[in-house]
C-alpha cells in the first residue's frame, strides 16, 4: 500500500481490477501482533466451554468413537480455514468474509455473506453473555451467596456481562483481545488440569479402549461430526482484523488455520479423557457438568470453583470476540454505504467501531433477557441463539467457498487444486447444514430456521432497496482493502485512476479520527 505525503491512504487499482480500492481511515492500523490476532480467533471459538460440555453431547450419537467425530470435524474446519487463507494471503480488510466474497461473487453475494456473518457473531455473543450466568452463579453459590443460581441472578449477570463485553470491545482492540486471551488461557488451563489428571491416573477401569468402537456406528460418527463442527464456529474471526493486524497477509492465515488445529487437538483430547474418566458413555451423557463431576471423582473437588470460573471466563471471552468481529463487518459495510453510513464511523481516541458496537450491544443483552423473562432456562437460550447463529456461519462459509474459484480466476490465478478445495468444502458444509435441518426438529426448535431466514430476508430487503435507489453504491462494495497484493506475474506498481480522490475515502466526520498513517 502506498500513501500520500500527508500520510493518508492512496486509492489503488490493479491491471486485473479496474475498480479503485482504499484503505480504512478509522481503525488502529498495524496495532495487532500475531499472538493478539490468533487470540481473536481462539476466543471466538470458546474452546474451554466446548471441551467442558461438547463431548457429553457428541457421545450420545458417536459413542466411544466421539474422538473420531472430532478428528473428522477438525479436518473439515481446517479445509474451510484453507479457503479463508487463500483469500487472506491476497486480500485484507476489516470486512472479513464480506469483503472476500465481494471479489468473487459481487455485491449481492457479499451482502448476503456479511449479513449472515453478523447474524452468526451477534447470536454467539448472545450465547456467551447468557451462559456466564449458570457457571458464575454456581461459583457464587459455592461461596455462600444466596440466590446466585436464581432466574433473577441469571438475568442480572447477563445484563452486566453484555455491558462489560461491549465496553471492552469499545475501548480498544488490543485491550479487548488481551482480556479475551487471558480469560481463555485461564479457562482452558482449568479444564485441562482436570482432564490431564484423569488421563494421568488411568481413567476408569471400565472405560473402553481407544480403538474399541463396538458401541459406535458409522451414522453416529457422521452425525457427531455435524455437532463437532459447530464447536469451531468463529474460528475465522481473525479475518475481521485485516485493517489492524501487522502484516495481515501472513498473520491472519496463520491465526485462522492455527486456531483450528490447536482447538481441534484440544477437542480430541477432551473427548478421549471424558469417556475414559467416566468409564463409558452412560455416565458421561448423564452428567450435567462433566468436568466438575470428573474433578470430584478424581480428588479435585477443591478446584471445582476454578472450573466454574474458567468456563464463565470462556463465555465472556467469546462474547467480547464476537462483538469485535461483528462490529468490524458492520463498520466496513457502513463505510462502503451499503448499510447506514453512521455504522462506518470509528472513535477518534480508541480507534474502534463504536457506533456499530452501540447498535448491536443492546440486542445482544436484550434478546436473552426477554427469553429468560418468559421462562426459558439459560441452556434453552443457548440452544435457540446458538442454532440461529450457526445457520449464519454456514451460509457465510458456503458463499466464501463458492466464490474462491471466481476470485482467483479474476486475478488470473485460478488453479485446479483451489477449485477442488472449494468443491470439497461446499459439499462438506452442505452436509452439515442438511443434518441440522433434516429431520425437522420438534417445536420450538423447528422455528429457528424460519427465524434465521426472516432475519436474513430483512437484511437482503434493505440491500435491494439500496440497490434500486442508489445503484452507484454497489461499486463501493469490497473497495476497502489494506496493503493490496498484486496478482502473480504483475509488476508491483499501482496507479491512481484519474478523477479519484487520492485520500480514497469520503468525509465521514471528525469522529473518523486522524489519517490512517498517523493512527
Amino acid at each position: 500500500m502506498t500513501r500520500a505525503e500527508d500520510g493518508r491512504p492512496t486509492v489503488h487499482s490493479t491491471p486485473v481490477d479496474s475498480n479503485p480500492v482504499h484503505s480504512d481511515r478509522g481503525l488502529a492500523h498495524g496495532s495487532m501482533t500475531q499472538v493478539e490476532v490468533m487470540a481473536q480467533s481462539v476466543a471466538g471459538i470458546a474452546p474451554s466451554a466446548v471441551m467442558a460440555t461438547g463431548p457429553a453431547l457428541i457421545v450420545l450419537f458417536a459413542g466411544p468413537g466421539a474422538w473420531l467425530s472430532y478428528v473428522a470435524a477438525t479436518i473439515i474446519v481446517v479445509l474451510v480455514g484453507l479457503v479463508v487463507a487463500q483469500f487472506a494471503r491476497r486480500f485484507a480488510s476489516s470486512g472479513s468474509l464480506y469483503s472476500y466474497v465481494a471479489r468473487g461473487l459481487g455485491p449481492t453475494g457479499a451482502f448476503a455473506t456479511g449479513w449472515s456473518l453478523v447474524i452468526g457473531y451477534v447470536c454467539i455473543a448472545m450465547l456467551g453473555v447468557t451462559l456466564v450466568g449458570p457457571f458464575l452463579g454456581s461459583f457464587l453459590g459455592s461461596i455462600g451467596l444466596p440466590g446466585a443460581t436464581s432466574p433473577t441472578a441469571y438475568i442480572l449477570i447477563t445484563v452486566v456481562t453484555a455491558i462489560a463485553a461491549a465496553a471492552f470491545a469499545a475501548i480498544g482492540i488490543k485491550i479487548s483481545t488481551r482480556v479475551g486471551l487471558v480469560l481463555e488461557v485461564v479457562s482452558v488451563a482449568a479444564v485441562l488440569l482436570v482432564l490431564v489428571v484423569v488421563v494421568a491416573r488411568g481413567g476408569d477401569s471400565a472405560a473402553p479402549s481407544l480403538f474399541d468402537l463396538s458401541g459406535t456406528s458409522f451414522d453416529g460418527i457422521t452425525y457427531g461430526i455435524v455437532l463437532a463442527v459447530l464447536g469451531f464456529v468463529g474460528f475465522e474471526s481473525a479475518a475481521s482484523l485485516g485493517a489492524e493486524a501487522r502484516d495481515p497477509h501472513r498473520t491472519i492465515p496463520r491465526a485462522v488455520i492455527g486456531s483450528a488445529v490447536l482447538v481441534g487437538l484440544l477437542y480430541v483430547f477432551a473427548s478421549i479423557a471424558s469417556v475414559s474418566g467416566f468409564g463409558g458413555v452412560e455416565d458421561l451423557t448423564g452428567s450435567a457438568a462433566p468436568v466438575s463431576d470428573l474433578a470430584e471423582r478424581y480428588g479435585l473437588g477443591s478446584i471445582v470453583w476454578i472450573v466454574d470460573l474458567g468456563v464463565a471466563a470462556s463465555f465472556i471471552a467469546v462474547a467480547i470476540a464476537s462483538i469485535n468481529a461483528a462490529s468490524r463487518v458492520l463498520y466496513t459495510m457502513g463505510e462502503e454505504d451499503v448499510l447506514p453510513a453512521a455504522l462506518g464511523r470509528a472513535h477518534s481516541r480508541y480507534k474502534t467501531p463504536h457506533v456499530a458496537i452501540a447498535v448491536i450491544a443492546p440486542i445482544i443483552g436484550l434478546v436473552p433477557v426477554l427469553l429468560m423473562i418468559t421462562g426459558r432456562e439459560p441452556f434453552d437460550v443457548y440452544a435457540y441463539v446458538g442454532t440461529v447463529g450457526t445457520f449464519g456461519y454456514m451460509v457465510a462459509y458456503l458463499l466464501m467457498a463458492v466464490s474462491l474459484p471466481f476470485f482467483l480466476r479474476r486475478r488470473g490465478e485460478g488453479n485446479p487444486l483451489s477449485t477442488v478445495l472449494a468443491v470439497v468444502v461446499v459439499a462438506a458444509l452442505l452436509y452439515v447444514f442438511y443434518k441440522n435441518v433434516i429431520p425437522v426438529p420438534e417445536y420450538p426448535l423447528n422455528l429457528l430456521l424460519p427465524i434465521f431466514v426472516a432475519v436474513l430476508a430483512l437484511g437482503m430487503g434493505w440491500y435491494f432497496l439500496v440497490r434500486i435507489r442508489r445503484p452507484g453504491v454497489l461499486a463501493e462494495v469490497g473497495s476497502t482493502e489494506e496493503e493490496p497484493v498484486l496478482p502473480a506475474g504483475h509488476e508491483a506498481a499501482g496507479h491512481v485512476p484519474a478523477g479519484h480522490d487520492p485520500a480514497g475515502a469520503r468525509d465521514r466526520s471528525t469522529e473518523a479520527g486522524p489519517p490512517v498513517g498517523q493512527a
